[in-house]
């Protein structure tokens, strides 16, 4: 999928988070969420920097609301994984995630920039 260059960099940071899902469902991955949590984090707040307000200008407060959720549910079953606790949870939280922002944030929110195109 081709997508729009504001969003390349968010999509490209997204592989990364997909393996560690996959690696946390199986019950694994504590070394490599430790290792991920950080750019994870900073991927969270410049996300939350540079989307929101383009959803609040294209009101689109659930999708907003949502985001702003997931984040927050992450960084808790973040804390809760390298704990060793909720590992399949925080996997599949993950990877749920990343699916929401591929298949319809950002999707949405490229429609709404090529609406706007002359």
């Amino acid at each position: 999928m081709r997508r729009h260059p504001d969003f390349v960099s968010f999509s490209r940071e997204h592989h990364d988070p997909l393996r560690l899902g996959r690696h946390l469902l199986a019950g694994g991955g504590r070394e490599e969420l430790a290792r991920l949590m950080p750019a994870m984090l900073a991927h969270f707040r410049e996300e939350e920097r540079s989307l929101l307000p383009r959803l609040a200008s294209q009101g689109a407060p659930e999708l907003a609301g949502r985001l702003l959720r997931e984040h927050e549910a992450l960084r808790a079953l973040f804390e809760s994984a390298l704990r060793g606790a909720h590992l399949a949870e925080a996997g599949q939280a993950l990877i749920d995630h990343v699916r929401f922002e591929e298949r319809v944030l950002f999707p949405f929110l490229e429609a709404q920039l090529e609406a706007a195109e002359p």
